[in-house]
């Protein structure tokens, strides 16, 4: 059973990395890992799920208010940083949190039910796995037709791809790969944009209305982050996206309670799906899987449940806090001092193991997030660098 002390410091320790821009759990978990033998194993468990549940939380702050999302926000991120335009960036963190964290009750509510009816997914995603590459390949011609900018919806696809190609299908990936890709693609390009900028305007301390809307938008996203487990390679941005297509969902606000509630119930499902199909579908899981970590369904809901009040609580105090102190510093001075320290953080963790071929990886990611930015592509589409190597995988193309 796990020490619920550990889940809050867990929860504790990701409302601060959460709060920092361009840093992705997965560039985390490995500084993570030197905990475990003081921890314990089932300790250490706690500690992660605590860790990640309050990162992506506390990570739609930066998302809202300097508009660095990173794979899971990529959607959110600009109508969050829209309501933040207008003076509502304390309402848009809100929603986002309230989706997160109704996402949990009803993904929970969703697994019970699974495991009322001894439902075997494990035999559906058998049957789902040949057209797995298909359904990837349809997902990505969705994209490009859906696209304001198909020209370069398509270029930015087609560079992600190839270097996702590359990288983990041609050439060896190692274990911070996935962290120097994804730091360089969603985190600094946004920074970048950032250094002209120098403050961010009135902002109003408003609590958002409820509206009934708000549950169909998290049950949609619950259904998406579900769904993720039989998907592999894409994220709860690309989910959302296609889903909000499915429902016509144009409403900012019920979009934003949307990706609030596939964020989070895709992180769990992510888990969930160790125990569900036996394949885990985030860094944690795999991290969870390779580690051969003990647990039990009542660790990962316990830990999850306590994560997600404190986050929430976390979340609207620091919001606060960051909207009244914000304008006291120079928002290009902000961005240049993170890019910085990303940029440190990447060379720690590759400075040993094939610094060269990791420092060209995130400079490549970092261009093609650019060019994602400047020429207005749902930045989901760089998610590509992870569905062109596993459709060439499942299709058995070398």
């Amino acid at each position: 059973m796990v020490n619920l002390f550990f889940v809050a410091f867990g929860a504790i320790t990701g409302s601060f990395t959460g709060l920092i821009p361009g840093i992705h759990p997965n560039l985390l978990i490995p500084f993570s890992t030197i905990l475990l033998p003081y921890f314990g194993q089932t300790n250490y468990f706690g500690f992660l799920m605590g860790l990640v549940i309050s990162h992506y939380f506390l990570n739609y702050i930066p998302s809202a208010f300097i508009g660095v999302p990173d794979s899971e926000s990529a959607v959110s991120s600009i109508p969050m940083h829209k309501l933040t335009k207008d003076g509502k960036g304390y309402e848009a963190v809100i929603l986002a949190g309230m989706g997160g964290f109704l996402g949990i009750i009803f993904s929970s509510i969703l697994f019970l039910i699974i495991f009322t009816l001894n439902l075997d997914l494990n035999s559906i995603y058998g049957i789902l796995k040949p057209f797995l590459p298909y359904i990837l390949i349809i997902l990505i011609f969705t994209s490009i037709i859906f696209s304001k900018n198909k020209f370069w919806t398509f270029l930015v696809i087609l560079f992600s791809g190839t270097l996702g190609i590359s990288v983990f299908y041609i050439n060896p990936s190692y274990n911070n790969t996935m962290a120097v890709l994804f730091t360089g693609m969603f985190g600094i390009p946004f920074l970048i944009t950032n250094l002209g900028r120098k403050k961010l305007g009135y902002q109003y301390m408003s609590f958002p209305k409820l509206n009934g809307s708000y549950l169909k938008s998290v049950v949609f996203g619950t259904i998406g982050g579900f769904l993720r487990i039989f998907i592999p390679a894409t994220g709860g941005a690309q989910i959302n996206y296609f889903l909000s297509k499915l429902i016509k969902e144009e409403n900012i606000e019920n979009f934003i309670v949307s990706q609030g509630a596939i964020t989070l119930s895709n992180e769990l499902f992510s888990i969930l799906a160790l125990v569900l199909i036996g394949t885990g579908r985030s860094g944690i899981a795999e991290t969870i899987k390779n580690l051969n970590l003990e647990y039990t369904a009542f660790d990962i809901f316990g830990s999850i449940f306590l994560a997600s009040g404190l986050s929430l609580l976390f979340l609207s105090t620091a919001s606060k806090y960051v909207l009244k102190n914000i304008n006291r510093y120079n928002y290009g001075d902000i961005s240049k001092y993170l890019i910085i320290f990303c940029t440190f953080l990447i060379f720690l963790l590759t400075f040993n193991n094939y610094f060269t071929y990791h420092a060209v990886i995130y400079i490549v990611s970092i261009s093609i997030g650019i060019i994602c930015i400047k020429k207005q592509v749902n930045m989901s589409n760089m998610m590509s660098v992870l569905i062109f190597p596993t459709i060439f995988y499942f299709l058995g193309i070398y």
